[in-house]
């Protein structure tokens, strides 16, 4: 992962305005490059916006925004925007470095999240990286021509500690 840069605006633009991330991503409208350079500093100035990458190519973007200082929380936003590159793995691994610093380095307590109740492959991802679903929020976007629910999903960090864990064993490979 790194740091977003300005000279990013234009994968980014591209990212954002395709049918797959922009569905699942819950955006109202298409975005211009003006939305996409406002939303890169509005991300600077609130939180941790970072590229996804593989071996130096960008293939999405995730990021920490919505801090509660009080109660060491914060929300998570992530998408893979390369359509050859879902699937693979990169958001587990992009979620599970992101969450590693929220909880080490920043010393949140909760990361919380909200998808789309019809975005499965979403929810699995978060599961996976110690997400519980929290609440289904009834007819939140109109999408489609139909009413689309909300999860609300949250990871505290003891649950992280634990599935880290077993992350941990999961990908050792013998030397």
């Amino acid at each position: 992962m790194r740091p977003v840069e300005d000279d990013d605006v234009p994968l980014i633009l591209q990212w954002q305005n395709s049918p797959d991330v922009w569905w699942s991503m819950d955006y109202e409208r298409p975005f211009s490059a003006g939305d996409v350079r406002a939303d890169i500093e509005r991300s600077r100035r609130e939180g941790h916006p970072l590229l996804v990458t593989v071996e130096g190519r960008p293939v999405g973007r995730i990021g920490l925004t919505g801090f509660e200082p009080r109660d060491r929380a914060c929300s998570v936003s992530l998408y893979i925007g390369e359509p050859d590159s879902r699937g693979r793995g990169y958001a587990c691994d992009a979620l599970m470095t992101m969450l590693a610093y929220a909880f080490d380095r920043l010393d949140l307590y909760l990361v919380h999240v909200r998808t789309l109740a019809a975005n499965d492959r979403a929810i699995r991802l978060f599961e996976r990286c110690g997400f519980v679903p929290e609440a289904e929020l009834r007819d939140r976007s109109w999408k489609d021509g139909r009413w689309i629910d909300h999860v609300e999903m949250s990871v505290t960090r003891d649950e992280f500690a634990t599935v880290r864990e077993r992350w941990g064993r999961e990908t050792e490979r013998p030397a």
